[in-house]
């Protein structure tokens, strides 16, 4: 008996440690961040896109504008740091923004402003457009991947596993 309880114990910790590191992995795949070019800074992407062209990048922010061509879709986006999951902050503040182009079409809808995305991508170039009363020069990156975060309070945006013990106390 005490041998058939620890292989129980073991089949279900290891079963809680395979859920656990599952709703841990990043929206973006192992692959694909491996190739990721981590001595890329943010700040210095902004300053000057052309001498980074080529370089895969991990950014992340709000999405402030999503235009659609006839080829592919612009998205605009103000960056935020990165945290768990490769989510950006909430809080905080921004070094700037970056464009995203993505072939095909995007619904705005969906793809609104407020929204959170993360993308891997290569740094395709820069474009300089009007904001306010200044030309801004945003870094353009061709998307590889995009993963866009559930809005919050949305039930997808809540934890999928749970734990509790008894009615109304969790753990």
């Amino acid at each position: 008996m005490n041998a058939k309880r620890c292989r129980l114990l073991l089949a279900c910790t290891a079963t809680l440690t395979a859920l656990v590191v599952a709703g841990c992995a990043p929206v973006i795949s192992r692959e694909v961040l491996k190739e990721v070019d981590q001595s890329v800074r943010f700040e210095e992407l902004l300053k000057n896109p052309q001498a980074y062209r080529g370089r895969t990048v991990l950014l992340g922010g709000d999405i402030i504008e999503t235009q659609n061509l006839p080829e592919k879709t612009l998205i605009v986006v103000l960056q935020r740091s990165l945290g768990f999951r490769k989510k950006p902050a909430a809080d905080g503040g921004s070094k700037g923004r970056f464009i995203v182009s993505v072939p095909g079409f995007l619904d705005p809808a969906i793809f609104r402003p407020r929204r959170r995305v993360t993308v891997v991508g290569s740094v395709s170039g820069r474009e300089v457009r009007p904001l306010g009363e200044i030309e801004y020069t945003y870094p353009i990156i061709t998307k590889r991947e995009l993963y866009i975060w559930p809005p919050e309070g949305s039930p997808a945006a809540q934890p999928r596993l749970r734990f509790g013990v008894g009615i109304g106390v969790g753990l």
